[in-house]
């Protein structure tokens, strides 16, 4: 990777990272926070039946699946810069089209242009940060940077709160969020950089050099996303009420934010494979642990908060390896890998969770995400062992 003119001095290297992840937690707040949610309830107030409304949905994420090959050699051509003022001017045009239309195929191909703009965003930052940052505060930095792409998550939906979901108005105000990250993005131009496209004989070693991050990465979206789709329901069956239950996934999400730096922080102090460790552990000890916690709450709060900051910690790792093992021609593509992986384990962790609940025990949701932070707990003792490390 090239890396940007210029020697970096603390002070600039910080304010520099600084804004980066403004604009990076701006747009999440959009493409991910308010977007899903906002398209779920109007659909839902237009009376179309939830099957319909899940296939628009994930129109986003579909553009992540389909696209991601083609994201690093778009970075080695255009910058940082530039890639993510594309990426905004996609957001915003998706914004402004969707409450023009009540075409369900054309609100479907609104968010997906969306998607377009989220995956554009999602790896140019990711790789932004790597370049930026020197590499002994490169933990904190990724730290940072997913803490706040978790709280972009969080406060999405509180625009929903103030603006409705009724009326053309939220998605103007996401569409003018959106624009002030451009905007941000046009103030880093001296710490721009071009990602060199990786050669094509790179592209499966690739697999070979950072098998445990992208574990890692699916795991947290298998895990986060079912933890996301049946806490809820899960507490509810143990007899909470549905505003205990509903906080439980509160909890669940400000541990998943407020963790991360923590977790960086304890990957410069250590190393990563010791908070990978430490987080696979908590994963598989809290899906144990929340059952024989539930007839106390402030207990059950308290380990879900843990689990919740263990299982974002699982791609705040993933990215932190990448920092550190991954060529210089590797980085974007790594980057853009970790975002599939992450994505696949988004898709699949409620079907398996909801199939276990379903067909094995009403405890299927800690089966399931205690059975894969099992597993990546062996992935990482076998690896650590092995002579190819």
């Amino acid at each position: 990777m090239e890396k940007p003119n210029i020697e970096y001095g603390n002070q600039l290297r910080w304010f520099a990272l600084t804004r980066i992840n403004i604009l990076s937690a701006l747009s999440q707040i959009v493409q991910i926070g308010t977007v899903t949610p906002l398209l779920s309830l109007s659909l839902e107030q237009q009376g179309v039946e939830p099957a319909k409304i899940g296939v628009v949905v994930s129109a986003s994420w579909l553009a992540i699946l389909l696209l991601y090959k083609w994201v690093p050699r778009l970075l080695a051509r255009m910058g940082l810069v530039r890639t993510n003022i594309l990426s905004a001017a996609l957001t915003i045009a998706a914004l402004i089209g969707m409450p023009l239309t009540t075409h369900l195929a054309l609100i479907f191909s609104l968010n997906f242009l969306l998607g377009i703009g989220l995956i554009l965003r999602w790896i140019a930052c990711d790789t932004w940060i790597v370049a930026v940052a020197s590499k002994d505060e490169r933990g904190r930095a990724i730290g940072v940077h997913e803490a706040l792409m978790g709280l972009g998550i969080a406060i999405g939906p509180l625009l929903l709160i103030v603006f409705g979901v009724g009326s053309a108005a939220p998605y103007y105000a996401c569409a003018f969020i959106v624009l002030m990250s451009g905007a941000l993005a046009l103030t880093l131009k001296t710490y721009d950089t071009q990602p060199k496209t990786p050669a094509e004989n790179h592209q499966g070693k690739l697999f070979s050099v950072i098998p445990t991050a992208l574990c890692g990465a699916f795991i947290a979206g298998f895990s986060e996303t079912s933890a996301v789709s049946f806490l809820a329901g899960y507490s509810l069956s143990a007899g909470y009420l549905l505003t205990a239950a509903t906080l439980l996934i509160s909890v669940f999400g400000i541990g998943g934010t407020v963790l991360q730096l923590p977790i960086g922080w304890m990957a410069d102090r250590s190393s990563y494979k010791i908070g990978q460790l430490v987080c696979s552990l908590i994963l598989l000890l809290g899906s144990l642990a929340i059952p024989l916690s539930q007839p106390h709450p402030w207990l059950a709060t308290m380990i879900v908060f843990l689990w919740g900051g263990a299982i974002g910690g699982m791609n705040t790792l993933a990215v932190i390896e990448v920092g550190d093992r991954a060529g210089e021609h590797q980085v974007s593509t790594a980057m853009t890998a970790i975002a599939m992986f992450y994505t696949l384990g988004s898709v699949l962790g409620p079907i398996v969770t909801g199939a276990t609940m379903s067909y094995v025990s009403e405890q299927g949701l800690m089966i399931s995400v205690g059975a894969v932070g099992a597993l990546f707990i062996a992935i990482v003792l076998l690896r650590s062992i092995s002579p190819a490390k």
